[in-house]
């Protein structure tokens, strides 16, 4: 055999080896041959925390080559059983293919809604998984008379209240904490005062009957508006359940009965202030504040000073009347003296707070006639 004998010889056997390293592209037509090629090692059941209930089965196993694939995953139940099919589908035709088993993990959703209580079990293959429903897994229709337990279950954890800037002063009461499980809700909040206190109760509600519920506690966040128009200035309590906080009206919370409307709000500005204390017994103390309100129409409305433990809050309410009125621009300048109530007060270092100015004075003795 001669030289060119052999070169093409070689051309050839390259040839054909180079074409079956060729990577498989797959059918070109789409022709595939279908069946039940997986092998099924494990199933398993989840139960989601909601009600209805919800269930997932996470199937593992392997698939026998590359080139077979998983096509889809059906279930079919059969009174308790519930029987999943794994279908499989793999390129017909002469492909190069790794024959190395293929592992798979597949989560199935299973539809369980509606379903009595019992036990229930899932088949794949030779393996097989049981799950167990405590109750009856199906929602109570309130619009056909669904019952509830009625109570105060709520477990409160921290209240704060917030005062908007507004006239009147409008008070927010935040209240979180936990309710039991995943059955009960809240079905209402009732405020009540009694003089300066107000009590908040929860009142919670509970499906009645034979219910499968999540016994993780279930955190809330609720907010309420008390009503506090109409009340005096002083220091005014919020109770629920073994919590409480406090909150300060600086001045009567009430419009005044004018002829004119008025907006009423905060808008003076303070610069300076200053505290005297009178030579004379009981001892007399008052403060001059300066500062600026910003136009002509601004007015001073009241000032306000509330005592509070060892500090003097002083509120400064300010007026301008409303609608379509001239106004010059200008600043104008205000000082003002306030009197406070320190008589029968004891020994010792009180603040005054204005805005964000603080100031304090000291009683040397108690404040009171013997």
């Amino acid at each position: 055999m001669n030289k060119k004998t052999y070169m093409l010889t070689f051309v050839l056997l390259f040839s054909i080896v180079l074409s079956a390293c060729q990577p498989d592209e797959g059918p070109i037509n789409g022709d595939y041959s279908y069946g039940q090629n997986a092998l099924v090692d494990s199933v398993e059941v989840i139960l989601m925390e909601s009600f209805p209930i919800q269930a997932q089965v996470i199937v593992t196993g392997n698939l026998p080559d590359g080139c077979t694939e998983l096509h889809e995953i059906t279930i079919e139940r059969q009174g308790d059983q519930f029987i999943l099919t794994i279908n499989t589908r793999r390129p017909t035709g002469d492909v190069a293919c790794t024959e190395a088993l293929v592992p798979f993990e597949e989560t199935v959703d299973v539809d369980i809604e509606g379903l009595e209580a019992g036990t229930y079990t899932v088949i794949a293959q030779d393996q097989e998984a049981t799950f167990r429903l405590e109750v009856d897994n199906v929602l109570s229709d309130e619009g056909d008379g669904a019952e509830y337990a009625y109570g105060n279950n709520a477990k409160v954890e921290e209240i704060n209240t917030e005062e908007l800037e507004s006239f009147p002063v409008q008070v927010r009461v935040t209240i979180e904490g936990n309710l039991p499980d995943g059955c009960t809700e809240i079905d209402e909040i009732l405020t009540a005062r009694e003089d300066d206190t107000f009590t908040i109760e929860i009142v919670t509600r509970r499906p009645t009957g034979d219910v499968a519920c999540t016994m993780a506690l279930v955190p809330f966040e609720e907010t309420v508006d008390l009503d506090v128009e109409g009340l005096k200035a002083g220091t005014y309590t919020v109770v629920a359940q073994d919590k409480e906080t406090t909150f300060i009206l600086r001045a009567d919370n009430v419009l005044p009965d004018d002829d004119e409307d008025y907006t009423y709000g905060q808008a003076a500005t303070l610069e300076d202030m200053r505290i005297n204390v009178m030579e004379s017994f009981p001892v007399q103390v008052s403060v001059t504040l300066d500062g600026y309100l910003p136009d002509g129409c601004t007015e001073i409305h009241e000032i306000n000073a509330v005592l509070v433990g060892e500090t003097f809050d002083i509120d400064i309410v300010t007026r301008r009347p409303t609608g379509d009125i001239a106004c010059t621009m200008a600043i104008v300048p205000f000082e003002e003296t306030v009197k406070l109530d320190v008589e029968g007060l004891s020994a010792g270092t009180y603040q005054v707070v204005v805005s964000e100015m603080t100031e304090t004075f000291t009683l040397d003795v108690d404040n009171a006639y013997p």
